[in-house]
């Protein structure tokens, strides 16, 4: 099992006082092929077995992260450090796969 410090790099920037590991997300606009394969294992469980959005975002919190609505479809993002990380779908769990599994989102299902 993976932990969020297996997600740290070098390219970690500050933002105020905490760090994120996700800073080459934002730097970028992508990540490199190893950390993606690392997320999407770290959180396949958490996305196939969730019962709902808010047992899904539950799991997510646990391990760092949120899904926002915001812009681009369903996005990652980073708890601590805001960062957009990636898409639903860049994980293997497009948008409208899950809304079919859970119902449309309400603000308060993501947030």
């Amino acid at each position: 099992m993976f932990n969020r410090a297996d997600f740290k790099d070098a390219s970690a920037v500050s933002i105020g006082t905490q760090q994120s590991g996700w800073a080459s997300a934002r730097e970028t606009r992508q990540l490199d092929s190893e950390m993606a394969a690392m997320l999407r294992m770290h959180l396949h469980e958490d996305f196939s077995e969730a019962a709902g959005w808010t047992d899904l975002k539950h799991r997510l919190r646990q391990k760092g992260f949120y899904l926002s609505t915001q812009g681009r479809g369903l996005r990652l993002r980073d708890t601590h450090s805001h960062v957009d990380i990636c898409s639903s779908r860049f994980l293997g769990f497009p948008e409208d796969s899950l809304e079919r599994r859970f119902k449309a989102p309400n603000d308060q299902d993501l947030h």
